[in-house]
């Protein structure tokens, strides 16, 4: 009897922590996964600063250049994790700490220009294959300059003397947070944790 209660202590343990933190903790990987992949990437910079927070621990990704790496979730202590189970909603927090962030995300208008720019040189294309690979999609490249001062996302209606480009569409990100793929994936990763909690048991 002693055993099989053992047992039930270390199943239940186990779906409470695939419920409380396993699940949330990759939906909020998988979720800046896709926004690494609908987002801009000319240096990688941006997409290398993603940083995710859980019960105030953070993880975030290298911030540097280069193509995007992924961004684990904090482990979190036993006590963290019964702590969650005391509370009506635990906060996950997935934020950008890039400077540029602002830019990326088409909030703040801005002069986005190539070539020598004060004591930066900007490249003509992205710098990494990710970058690259985005710039050949649809819709990504304008045969005229831009208007002058834009959004990033806004290409085109300048000059016919140059070229303007980008690596994500216009308001990409608010279409991935508010179109439905955000809580579609939260689901899908809450979901298949539980599953995967219940297997074991």
């Amino acid at each position: 009897m002693a055993k099989n209660l053992k047992n039930f202590r270390r199943d239940l343990n186990r779906v409470k922590i695939s419920t409380l933190y396993s699940g949330p903790a990759k939906a909020a990987e998988k979720v800046v996964t896709e926004l690494q992949e609908a987002g801009p990437s000319w240096t990688g910079l941006y997409s290398n600063s993603w940083q995710i927070e859980i019960e105030g621990q953070k993880s975030t990704g290298t911030r540097r250049e280069g193509n995007p790496q992924p961004v684990k979730a904090p482990k979190l202590s036993t006590k963290a994790i019964n702590s969650m189970a005391n509370k009506t909603e635990s906060v996950i927090i997935i934020s950008n700490l890039a400077r540029s962030r602002p830019y990326a995300q088409d909030e703040k208008l801005g002069r986005f220009r190539k070539g020598q720019v004060r004591n930066k040189f900007i490249t003509n294309e992205p710098k990494y294959s990710a970058g690259k690979s985005k710039l050949k999609e649809t819709g990504n490249m304008a045969n005229s300059g831009r208007k002058g001062i834009t959004r990033r996302g806004d290409i085109g209606g300048g000059s016919n003397l140059s070229q303007s480009s980008r690596t994500a569409p216009l308001d990409w990100f608010p279409t991935y947070v508010k179109g439905g793929r955000l809580p579609k994936v939260v689901k899908i990763e809450l979901d298949r944790s539980i599953k995967q909690a219940q297997v074991g048991t």
